[in-house]
């Protein structure tokens, strides 16, 4: 989570317009909806404050893809 927050401020500071963060699934275990959800609303919770807004979250396979802009 470091360092995604770390890559998240960088990409703010050095003027990016977009964010991408994103995770995988272990298919090898039973991960349930409310975790996967938990782990959503932990990133986004990390990210926001920086100045990013979340404009999408999208399953992908076995991964989950979220996107954010920049905050005017």
């Amino acid at each position: 989570m470091q360092k995604l927050v770390a890559d998240a401020r960088t990409a703010f500071n050095q003027g990016d317009v977009t964010f991408s963060a994103g995770f995988d699934i272990d298919t090898r275990r039973r991960v349930s909806m409310k975790q996967i959800r938990k782990e959503i609303d932990l990133i986004i919770n990390a990210v926001e404050p920086i100045g990013w807004e979340c404009v999408s979250v999208e399953p992908f396979m076995a991964s989950v893809g979220i996107d954010f802009v920049r905050r005017t």
